[in-house]
């Protein structure tokens, strides 16, 4: 795989985003930082809300979409419905946008089955370096956020009531390095592709991973692996990625 020698630029020659080459002296394993088990769950995404008038997703948050509030969407001032938590609308959707657990620790030809809570997602694998960090990936997709923060402070908000940065580094090109420098993925922009897709080094791919639906995947080579949603603001704007661990065999 090549290295990367230069920042991030983003499509239609606008710059959205640099990305720093992380230090790579602070790295270590991280395969072996938690027990193994034989096999392993994990959740993708959160369930749909349900409820009446005042459901939102964070009540905290005033820039969350609330049922049975007036809201300006794209077509039309309108009530809020349920089914607007958690959309594309709503500027905390971002909070939805999780796996759980991000770190996983399995045996060698053991299995990981991935549940699929809420819509609209996709799913990925890539073998990545053993040292590769949440950071070493996020810096590539949109620097600087952190899920704990309101929606008023992601980077790359998307939603009702954004500036439109998010829109922009969804759609445009990225390449992503792991730990070690190394291009894992070659994300084209949209248009023309409407998912991530990245076909070199690529284990797996469902590009429609609809709620309650699972998927399982046997792991049979030790190492470090990324499994993300290939929704392009999920992934690039809100880091929905986790890290599957392999170890055993003497490794």
């Amino acid at each position: 795989m090549k290295q990367v020698t230069s920042m991030f630029v983003a499509a239609v020659g606008i710059a959205i985003l640099t990305a720093p080459i992380a230090t790579l002296a602070q790295h270590h394993n991280l395969t072996h930082d938690q027990p193994a088990v034989a096999n392993a769950t994990v959740g993708w995404g959160v369930a749909p809300p349900v409820g009446g008038n005042g459901t939102t997703l964070d009540a905290t948050d005033p820039s969350c979409l609330v049922v049975g509030q007036s809201a300006a969407f794209p077509t039309g001032t309108r009530l809020v419905a349920i089914a607007d938590i958690g959309g594309p609308n709503d500027p905390c959707s971002y909070k939805n946008h999780h796996m759980t657990p991000e770190e996983t620790t399995i045996l060698k030809d053991g299995e990981v089955r991935f549940e699929a809570h809420g819509g609209g997602h996709g799913f990925a694998i890539y073998e990545v370096s053993k040292d590769t960090t949440r950071e070493d990936i996020g810096n590539f997709l949109c620097a600087g956020f952190d899920r704990s923060l309101p929606a008023a402070q992601h980077p790359c908000e998307t939603g009702i009531g954004s500036a439109g940065v998010g829109a922009l580094n969804a759609a445009a090109a990225h390449n992503v390095a792991d730990g070690k420098g190394d291009v894992v993925l070659m994300v084209n922009t949209n248009p023309p592709d409407a998912q991530v897709l990245s076909a070199p080094g690529r284990l797996s791919l469902n590009n429609a991973f609809a709620n309650n639906a699972f998927m399982t995947y046997r792991f049979l080579k030790t190492g470090r692996y990324i499994v993300f949603c290939t929704t392009r603001s999920h992934f690039l704007n809100d880091w929905m990625f986790a890290f599957v661990n392999v170890v055993g065999g003497g490794n």
